[in-house]
């Protein structure tokens, strides 16, 4: 689905969203998840060629599988906190957005320590 496409839905969205949104605040939000989650429904598959760029470089590079899950969970958590963050903060609860985004970045900090510990360890090696 090309960017054109997912704009103009967005562009809809919004649009019902505030018209509704005017006589009642629930539906207008309700909208507004609905459009944010079926966007992100709809980029997903455009993540794949990303995912399949990831594969391509750890192959050359002789990347263990091991890292590469690691990194490939680091990124779904990112967009997906992140994506938690949004819907939060647009729906005024911006107390909890921030504790999504706090929440993200210490699962990705624990999933993301035998990367740095492997790190650590190289180049105590070449000390």
């Amino acid at each position: 689905m090309d960017i054109i496409k997912l704009t103009g839905f967005a562009l809809a969205a919004v649009i019902l969203a505030l018209f509704v949104g005017e006589n009642h605040k629930t539906a207008g939000n309700l909208i507004r998840i609905f459009a944010c989650t079926l966007l992100l429904i709809l980029i997903l598959p455009q993540l794949s060629v990303i995912f399949s760029i990831i594969t391509d470089l750890s192959t050359k590079m002789s990347l263990e599988d091991t890292y590469l899950k690691i990194i490939f969970k680091i990124v779904g958590i990112a967009y997906i906190a992140e994506f938690g963050y949004q819907l939060c903060k647009d729906a005024g609860e911006s107390a909890i957005a921030s504790k999504v985004q706090l929440a993200g970045k210490v699962l990705i900090l624990v999933l993301a320590s035998p990367i740095i510990l492997a790190l650590i360890e190289l180049i105590t090696q070449l000390i």
